[in-house]
């Protein structure tokens, strides 16, 4: 038995090193970065422009994201090879109010637009030996706003309103079925597990809002968030004419450091998803629980 929590523990430390942000100053206006979050790889630079006068400061981050692994495979696929990449640029306006003395108050602006080509493989003709590949263009765009707002004194509540509006059009591939094979020459049957139909895309807007509220003592900070999301027909362009649901959320984040390391988390959350318009495989109203586990966000971050 300890070897085993030993070995789990030698497993687990590399991957909470890895989930962090890292964050590296190359000229005085130009840093490297890469982080790892929610089983994907982003990296690349990021410029940055700082009024400290003026607290303003304008930053520009194009970048590549990448999945750390094949769902297919489970083994970490890091390479040239990788099919199922995203390129994206952001650029982001903050305006930092704080004085010397007296209350806090910072704002940011973030537009994101995102472009990723993946290839599709099915078996229209349900033989794996008819192979058909195709290549599909997704993209998405994202505007967010983000407040941080307290009283700057010691033990103060703080307060970070944010806000996100996010279009996706993003191929997704089809389910894999259960084909019956050819019998063998012995008399047996076989199924095999392959997709047969070709993939499809439908767009989402997703509204959302969220409330990052801390009391300025204690290891807990409390979000009440809200989405909803809206769903097109497959092929459609807009949105709106499927389906509509509304979720809401109310975050207990555990931070075990708030000090040394706030930027490590433990979330839990009851969540209620209502379905608004239209049909789906889930019942009108859908309610249960979420856990999440955040490394290398700021200490209010959310959306």
């Amino acid at each position: 038995m300890r070897q085993i929590y030993f070995c789990s523990v030698l497993l687990l430390c590399p991957l909470m090193t890895l989930a962090q942000e890292v964050k590296l100053k190359v000229s005085p206006y130009v840093n490297a970065t890469t982080s790892i979050k929610e089983g994907l790889i982003e990296a690349g630079p990021e410029l940055s422009w700082e009024k400290i006068q003026s607290g303003k400061t304008f930053t520009l981050r194009p970048s590549i994201r990448l999945p750390l692994t094949n769902e297919a495979e489970n083994v970490l696929q890091i390479d040239r090879f990788t099919s199922t990449w995203k390129s994206m640029l952001a650029a982001q306006f903050t305006k930092d109010n704080t004085q010397e003395s007296g209350r806090i108050s910072r704002q940011s602006f973030t537009g994101q637009f995102e472009y990723g080509h993946d290839n599709f493989k099915y078996y229209p003709s349900a033989n794996p030996n008819a192979e058909v590949s195709n290549g599909a263009d997704s993209y998405a765009f994202e505007v967010k706003y983000g407040g941080f707002f307290s009283k700057g004194q010691s033990g103060a509540p703080q307060f970070s309103p944010q806000f996100r509006l996010r279009y996706a059009y993003n191929w997704n591939a089809a389910s894999e079925v259960s084909v019956i094979n050819t019998p063998n020459p012995g008399g047996f049957v076989t199924t095999s597990d392959i997709i047969v139909d070709p993939p499809s895309v439908q767009p989402v807007f997703s509204p959302a809002f969220s409330l990052q509220i801390y009391p300025g003592k204690g290891n807990f900070s409390y979000s009440p968030t809200v989405y909803y999301d809206f769903t097109g027909n497959i092929g459609d362009n807009g949105p709106f004419g499927n389906l509509n649901r509304l979720r809401l959320e109310t975050w207990i984040f555990f931070y075990p450091s708030v000090t040394d390391s706030p930027n490590v988390k433990i979330g839990i959350s009851p969540f209620l998803s209502l379905r608004t318009k239209g049909q789906d495989s889930f019942n009108k109203a859908e309610y249960g629980g979420i856990i999440t586990v955040k490394f290398g966000t700021s200490f209010l971050q959310f959306l």
